[in-house]
């Protein structure tokens, strides 16, 4: 049996397309439970709707505003039935054939998590959905070359499959996809990327929530090292940002806007690292592990404002 998990935050519109896409996916026959969970009452009234209509399929769980995600996390592995879970945000949408191709890697008993690729959805003729594509495609690339060098992969929660029992819970104060890609790899069990496997993501529309967003990952990331403290494991970090960045920044540009475009976004990522690490070390204002979604990032949901 596989769980499909929803996690979902005052977006009921892009939620209601998540399920419904989830659904309707391609050549996936296998007998499975789709657990969604969200605070507030329009996301909600979706879920039960789905629920009315697939009473023996849908499952509600309701999350607390302020309980952040991984306690959410923590919730849900309490009570999923799925010897495989497969994890995604109700403002994500899987492309219609990518259940079937994550779950393809399971067939080895030794393959404990498998994560997909994440693909941009903003328009690539403005300059934040342009770097958006650009970061995308470098994640992508740093995750090939991970694999391929046997180093730890982290895995993207917007899509995201485990199997069951392998973790019992995670801590509250870290990056979720990064701990759990992490303590799933140290337990011995193979960590597969399948970069068919695709998901549908939209990412920041405005500056403000770019930096909030991107400030609030390096937080996350940077708490791992209470947990984490191989050499090289950690795949996030400043050092391998300087060091694969440039390389496939330089070479993703198509013209001369582009190419403008991906130079400024060398002193624009530097000023996030340099507020993230003010925050940490000076403020010592760290990761807050409280749910904090960008408005901007709801791909059917934004509210401009």
């Amino acid at each position: 049996m596989i769980s499909l998990i929803v996690t979902a935050y005052e977006d009921p519109k892009s939620t209601k397309e998540c399920i419904r896409r989830l659904l309707n996916q391609k050549d996936f026959h296998e007998k499975f439970e789709l657990i969604a969970s969200c605070p507030d009452e329009p996301t909600k009234k979706i879920i039960i709707n789905y629920k009315k209509k697939y009473p023996r399929i849908i499952k509600y769980i309701r999350q607390e505003y302020g309980s952040g995600k991984n306690r959410l996390i923590n919730k849900i592995l309490k009570v999923v039935k799925g010897d495989i879970l497969i994890w995604t945000d109700g403002n994500k949408f899987m492309e219609e054939d990518a259940i079937k191709l994550i779950l393809k890697p399971f067939e080895d008993s030794k393959v404990g998590i498998v994560g997909g690729r994440p693909t941009a959805t903003n328009n690539r003729e403005t300059i934040l959905g342009y770097w958006a594509h650009l970061l995308t495609n470098a994640s992508d690339k740093i995750r090939e070359m991970r694999s391929n060098q046997g180093l730890l992969v982290e895995q993207c929660a917007n899509i995201l499959a485990f199997r069951k029992g392998l973790i019992k819970e995670i801590p509250l104060d870290v990056a979720e996809d990064a701990i759990i890609s992490y303590i799933i790899s140290e337990k011995g069990y193979k960590n597969i990327y399948v970069k068919e496997a695709k998901v549908l993501v939209m990412y920041p529309r405005n500056f403000k929530d770019w930096v909030k967003q991107k400030v609030r990952s390096i937080k996350s990331h940077e708490a791992l090292n209470k947990y984490v403290n191989k050499k090289n494991i950690k795949m996030k970090s400043f050092t391998n940002e300087v060091f694969y960045g440039i390389y496939l920044s330089l070479s993703y540009p198509k013209n001369l806007k582009e190419f403008y475009w991906t130079l400024l976004l060398y002193p624009a990522r530097l000023y996030i690292w340099l507020k993230a690490f003010y925050e940490i070390k000076i403020n010592k204002n760290i990761y807050n592990p409280d749910w904090s979604r960008s408005e901007s990032t709801k791909i059917l949901d934004y509210n401009k404002k």
